[in-house]
């Protein structure tokens, strides 16, 4: 009999098709400004990165005076997009089906800002699958932090014989795993380079693959 674990899903580039939402908020609200919009490579190479990081790039490229204007009109339309265009990976949901049909605790964790992460929750009807989020927004501290967050709080309401488990497409997700004593399954069909995820206990192809190998890695 498998082992139950603690499972801690990244959003972007992992449950989330973020490309087709964020890149298309970025080039209309430049355009809606007259601006020449950013090269889609430019936007999706911050998916995973700290808020701050990402709206310093976004304000980079802005007038001064009207950057905060642009930035707050972009992630307004980021909102509406999730719903209206955004897709969940290819056999993710089905994913998470099977891991909480066998028993496995699952949680979210994003670099994300708190609005975005409860907007894609409700928007794909993905809340009922998870017993903790965590939005980093602006915290200062990164996912390492979040992921000990995580498990301390889910082995307080019901104790797990199993490994912790981070899925992800970014370094910081493989740290975040390693670092809490945690076993990470690299994404590799989300927009980390390959060498982020190098140090990944394994790599999958396919959101699909997901739940035989976390049966490899619990037994």
């Amino acid at each position: 009999m498998p082992r139950q674990a603690i499972i801690i899903w990244d959003i972007d580039g992992t449950l989330l098709q973020t490309d087709l939402v964020t890149v298309p908020a970025v080039q209309h609200g430049f355009a809606a400004h007259g601006l020449p919009p950013p090269e889609a490579a430019a936007v999706r190479a911050f998916f995973g990165r700290s808020v701050a990081a990402y709206e310093a790039w976004l304000a980079s490229l802005l007038p001064p005076g009207d950057a905060p204007r642009i930035i707050e009109a972009i992630n307004r339309l980021e909102l509406e997009l999730i719903g209206e265009e955004g897709r969940l990976y290819p056999g993710a949901r089905a994913a998470l089906e099977t891991l909480r049909t066998a028993g496995h605790l699952l949680a979210v964790c994003s670099n994300g800002p708190e609005d975005y992460v409860q907007r894609v929750l409700d928007a794909h009807e993905l809340r009922p699958f998870f017993a903790a989020v965590r939005a980093r927004g602006a915290r200062r501290d990164g996912k390492t932090r979040l992921v000990a967050e995580i498990q301390a709080e889910m082995l307080a309401e019901s104790p797990v014989g199993g490994p912790l488990i981070v899925v992800g497409d970014r370094a910081d997700d493989v740290a975040a795993a390693h670092q809490n004593g945690g076993l990470a399954i690299g994404a590799a069909y989300g927009f980390g380079a390959p060498e982020e995820l190098r140090d990944a206990d394994v790599i999958v192809r396919a959101a699909s693959e997901i739940p035989r190998t976390v049966a490899r890695l619990v037994v």
